[in-house]
Formats: structure tokens, sequence, C-alpha cells
């Protein structure tokens, strides 16, 4: 049965006055079994008036939170997250941070941990988003586990420490497969996408592109198409057409007794102007320059007509 501590002495009334809802239970592991096993020190259930705010650092604890509904925000890092359904924070109190909703009636379930190795969960955690946006068996997977140790503290069974601190551990081991599972996504993803978009801009790079039509093409954001291209080669997307439009131009150069208005035109510039203006930037040198020391064709006067140097 669920039960109401709003007028539990032992808990503070900042929290329980802000909240429709409010659900908590509280517990201390002394002696040598808190450093060896994970334990639970808070765990609750809130549904949160517009009013909730948290703005702290605390001793060590590690705070894991499970949004169900609603809408709040986390500050932590000099960064922000939006918190909606599935998301689910895992952070280190020992660090400032503040989280609060941004519409009534945001309902999540936590619990604050330390002990066994917590710290270096977190630090091996925190290369990641402090945020984690879960599938719909992961919420409640994590909401399950979260209802286990919130019943177990509440009915004193919680002196079986061994068992809370595996279903901590649960919790930690669920968020890593789940950052592999994305990791993977995102590798399988990187595999597919790059090679289309490569595909695209050889196809059309003596047209106009803008990097949103590739990012389209490819059922991307632009701002994922970019994060893909910079992994891959370093460079935007943006550059990657420029570098690509280039080295066709140095084998026309090259190769061919076209102008250099011509190449130009042909390999997507907007007009010579830009095209040399470009081509001195990345290559050092004019295009006319960069003909004369590579040219393979014997000069034609076609290949001096224009009147950039």
């Amino acid at each position: 049965m669920k039960t109401d501590d709003r007028n539990n002495p032992l808990y503070p009334d900042f929290e329980a006055d802000k909240c429709l809802y409010f659900r908590r239970n509280h517990d201390i592991l002394l002696g040598p079994l808190s450093d060896l096993l994970f334990h639970a020190s808070y765990i609750g259930h809130y549904i949160c008036r517009m009013d909730y705010h948290i703005s702290r650092r605390m001793n060590p604890s590690a705070l894991l939170q499970l949004t169900l509904a609603g809408e709040g925000e986390l500050r932590y890092k000099n960064a922000r997250w939006p918190l909606r359904r599935g998301s689910c924070m895992l952070i280190d109190c020992r660090v400032e941070h503040e989280f609060f909703p941004t519409a009534e009636g945001w309902e999540f379930k936590y619990v604050h941990f330390w002990g066994g190795n917590t710290a270096d969960y977190l630090s091996f955690l925190s290369s990641n988003s402090p945020v984690r946006n879960l599938d719909e068996s992961e919420i409640h997977e994590v909401e399950s586990t979260l209802d286990r140790i919130l019943y177990e503290t509440e009915t004193e069974s919680v002196d079986n420490y061994p068992a809370l601190s595996s279903r901590i551990y649960s919790l930690l081991t669920l968020i890593m497969a789940h950052d592999r599972q994305i990791t993977e996504r995102n590798r399988s993803e990187n595999v597919r996408a790059i090679p289309h978009a490569i595909e695209y801009i050889r196809k059309n790079y003596n047209h106009k592109i803008d990097t949103s039509d590739i990012a389209h093409s490819l059922n991307l954001s632009r701002s994922r198409l970019f994060e893909l291209f910079h992994r891959t080669y370093g460079m935007s997307p943006h550059d990657y057409i420029i570098q690509y439009r280039l080295s066709i131009a140095k084998t026309l150069l090259q190769n061919t007794p076209l102008s250099v208005s011509e190449i130009a035109e042909q390999t997507g510039f907007r007009d010579i102007f830009a095209f040399s203006r470009r081509f001195k930037e990345r290559v050092g040198i004019s295009p006319k320059e960069f003909r004369r020391k590579h040219r393979l064709l014997e000069p034609t006067s076609e290949q001096d007509g224009d009147g950039l140097i």
C-alpha cells in the first residue's frame, strides 16, 4: 500500500510541502559493510508542484532518478538536460547540481546510494550524458527495482544488505548495458550513414549542396550528421564537400584544357572568384599557379584564358 510521509517528523517539510504526492524512506548502514556494499540512504517517489526546487552539493552520494511523467530539468556541470518520461538521471551529488519541474505534476522515483565502488562507476559513466532516455522495457525494469528497494526499506527487510547491494548493482549494470546498446547503434548508424552521405556528395558535388539536404536524405538531424562526419573525418560535412570539390578541380587542372572558370562551374562553386579564393585558402596557391606546377598536358591558350592569377 502506498503511504504519504509528509507528516513524518523525520523528514524535512521543504520537500513534502512542495509535493502533490510524497513517499520517502531513509536508511543508514554503518561499519565495514558500508565500504564493501552498495547501500541506499534515501529512497522515494515524488509528484512535484511547480515550486519544488533542489539546488545543493552533498556529502558522498550518487543519485539515480527516473522520471515517470511530467517534465523537469537538470542543471549539472554547466549544462542543462530536459527530464521527461524515461529520463534516467545518474549524478555525483558531490558536484553542485540543481533540478526542478518545468510543469506541474513532475513525477519521479529515486535512490541515493554510496558504498562499494560507487565513485569508480560514476567516473566510468561520466564520459556519457548524466541523463539516459530509456525505452519502455528499461523503464519498467528500473521502476520495479526502485519499488523493491523502497518496499524492503519500509518493511525492515533491508537487514539483508547484500541483496540490497545487488539491486543497486543491477541498476548500474542496466545503465551500462543501455550505453553499450546506444554505442553499438551509433556505430551501426555510422557505418550505414557515412557511405550514403559520401555517395550523395559525389553525385551532386557539381550542384549546390546544403548539408540539411544530405541529412534529410539519411533521416538524420544536421547536428547528428555533423557529429558522424567529425568523428569519421575530423571535419564538418561542409568542409568535406569543399575538399572533395577541390580534389576534382585539381584533377581537372592537371588533366584537361578546361579554363579555370569552366572548372569552377563544373565543381559546384558559385563563381570563379569563390573558387579561386577557396582554392588558395586550402591549397596555398592559385588555380593557375597549381596548373603551371602540376599540369600533365601541354599548355594551350584556353588554359590561360581567365583573368585570375
